[in-house]
This record gives C-alpha cells, structure tokens and sequence, in this order.
C-alpha cells in the first residue's frame, strides 16, 4: 500500500495537479496579503482618522452626521473598524479553502486531460507480436495527445512490418537450409545402408552432396552479407569503370559456355563514386549472373553514363524478359520467378535483394524495365563521389 502510494507521487498527474494547486497558492495568498495591505492602509487613513478621508468626506456632503455627537461618531466608527478587521481576518482564513480546492481542481484537470494518455498506456501495454499492427483508435482532437498516438501508430506499422519481415526471412532461411540438408542426409544413409553401391553410384551421390554443401555455403555467405549491410560499412573513393570491367572479367567463363556477347560502353574514362569496391562489384555480378542464368539472352549491353551530380548504369539483355506481375518482387528476399528452375542452377532469391541493399547503402537507387519478351532493364543510379 505504501509503495503504491509513492508511485502515486512520482506521476505526471500528481505533478501537475501539485503545480497547479501551488500556482494557484501563490496568486491566492498573493491577493490576500495584497488585499490586506490595502485595508491596513485605508483602515488608518480612512477610518481610524477623525475628520479625514471618508468620514470628513462623509460629514462635510451629508448634514445629518453634522448633529452626531463625538460619542455617536466614535461609535459609528468602530462599528465600522470591526466590519474591516472581519473582512481581513475571512480573508486570511480563506487562504486554506482556497489550497485545498485548488488541489482538488488541479487534480480534476489533470485527471481529464491526461486520461487519453492514460488510454493509450492500458493499450500498449496489451500490445504483443500478434496484434502489433492493430492502430490505436482515438478521437483527433490536435492536441499534443493525439499526436502522441499517431506516432505510436506509426511506429507500430513500422514495427509489425519490421517482424512480419524478419519472421518471413528465418522462415524462409530455415526452407532454403532444409533441402540441401535432407538431400545430404539421404546421400548418406543410402551410403551407409546400401553395401551394394558401384564406384559410380558412390560418386553420384558424393558429387550431390557437395552440390548441396555448395548450395549451403553461397546461401549463408549471402546471409552474413545482408547481416553486414544493416550496419555502416566504410566507403572509399571507386572507379565504376574499374568495377564493370572486373565483373565482366570474372564471369567470363559463364559468358563463354553460354555464347553470350557483353559490350561495355563509358561516357568517360574514369567515373568515380563514394563506396566499397568488393560490395559494388557483387551487386554489378549479381545483375549480370541473372541475365546470364535465366534470360537465355545472347547479348548484355553496359552502358555508364555520367551526369553533374550521379551516374547511370544500365544493364540491358535481349532475353526473354520479367512479366510486369514480378517487376516489383523481384527485389525481395528468398523471392525467385521460377522456384524449380532457380534450385536447379543454385539460385536463393538473394541476390538481386543483397543488389538493392547495397545500392541503397551509398544512397542510389536501382530500378527494374521491363516489355514482356523484350528483355530486362536495370538501372543504377549513384550519387558521384
């Protein structure tokens, strides 16, 4: 009871209701003290004097107090002194009423004005992972308050968008482990429980188990990457020419078994950006590994622009294309347009989102075209250095 109590002293309404009463203390006993001095002082000019301020006034304008005899006079007038030492002895007593009703007030305007407040606190403290995105309902009423419970609003959205997020990621995640871990485990029992296996056999499932550890690797090398982004990496002075031609360079041999031809054009001979010259390289690579894996294309063109404050990259392949109904997934985490084909050829769905954060991370922005069988479009926008 008594640590109940205290906790009552510490909140914002008892403080305020303790303001307010002794603000309104002050200006009472102020005007007390005030109205006090005012009667002292007309008490000994006015009343206490014979023949001098009201009373001289008095008998020089009404003849009848001509006729009182002194005694009268002296009788009127204290008569009169004891109505203003009663004026000034209600009040000083007043002073006490006045505190208490002003506490009582105080702590009735407090009660009412935070009581919206008070609303908003019982309902957070319901708040949980499954009803987070639920708003707070309230009547708008401008005042500090309802913006208060906008914010929170707010910020739920953000937050159940924040878990929705991260849920679906390690959902996800959690998938994209398990397969290549059951196929390794069914390799090994059929190993270790067929005595029968030829050399070939054995190899085979050898050689898919390690497909599937390499499947595993890449994936948890992306996850790592994409934990890595959310924190600042240190940025550097890059040359984007320098990073398109090493890219290109390291999937020659992809480009090479497919046949596909890349022309790299430069609107000048070195282009410079605030970044990472390994994170940059990744997400030029990724962009162009899609277009070599899925597009079935035969030529990429590369085309660096650059303008008086950013530059352009644009990736463009002759393939087949990206229907309009994946144009804004396609940056998603674990999304893939053909899940059984990207599995085949050892995609995760990571690539083209680690791309995106990457981009974002030195302040660009990437965009997809896209015209049905026409080919895809990319296009990276940096900020110059």
């Amino acid at each position: 009871m008594l640590l109940d109590r205290l906790k009552f002293t510490k909140t914002l309404k008892f403080k305020i209701t303790i303001w307010y009463s002794l603000l309104l203390s002050v200006f009472s006993i102020v005007l007390v003290l005030s109205m006090n001095i005012w009667l002292s002082n007309y008490m000994r000019t006015n009343v206490v004097t014979p023949n001098h301020g009201y009373w001289g006034r008095m008998m020089q304008d009404r003849p009848a107090f001509r006729n009182l005899s002194e005694q009268q006079i002296e009788l009127i007038m204290e008569s009169r002194l004891a109505d203003l030492n009663n004026i000034r002895i209600i009040t000083l007593y007043s002073i006490a009423p006045l505190v208490l009703l002003s506490f009582v007030g105080g702590y009735s305007i407090a009660s009412l004005g935070l009581r919206p407040l008070e609303d908003l606190n019982d309902q957070m403290k319901n708040k949980s992972t499954e009803n987070l995105g639920e708003e707070i309902e309230f009547d708008d009423k401008g005042d500090e308050i309802s913006q208060l419970i906008k914010s929170f609003n707010r910020m739920s959205r953000r937050l159940n968008k924040s878990f929705e997020s991260q849920k679906e990621f390690v959902e996800n995640a959690s998938h994209e482990l398990k397969t290549p871990l059951a196929i390794i485990q069914a390799n090994l029992d059929t190993a270790l429980e067929d005595g029968d296996l030829n050399k070939k056999e054995l190899e085979e499932l050898l050689n898919s188990s390690r497909e599937s550890i390499k499947f595993m690797d890449k994936l948890t090398e992306d996850l790592l990457l994409l934990s890595i982004l959310e924190n600042k990496v240190a940025t550097e002075k890059v040359n984007v020419n320098i990073i398109i031609k090493q890219s290109v360079q390291d999937l020659k041999k992809s480009v090479d078994k497919k046949k596909i031809k890349i022309k790299k054009t430069f609107s000048s001979s070195e282009i410079y950006v605030q970044g990472n010259a390994t994170l940059l390289q990744r997400a030029i690579m990724n962009i162009l590994e899609n277009a070599i894996k899925y597009s079935d294309c035969s030529l990429i063109n590369i085309n660096v622009k650059e303008g008086k404050t950013s530059v352009e990259i644009t990736i463009q392949d002759n393939g087949k294309g990206i229907s309009k109904e994946h144009t804004d997934k396609v940056f998603e985490r674990f999304y893939r347009i053909d899940r059984s084909r990207s599995r085949s050829v050892g995609g995760s769905g990571l690539g083209l989102a680690i791309t995106k954060e990457i981009i974002e991370a030195y302040n660009g922005q990437i965009k997809l075209q896209t015209k049905g069988q026409k080919g895809s479009r990319f296009i990276i926008t940096l900020p110059l250095s």
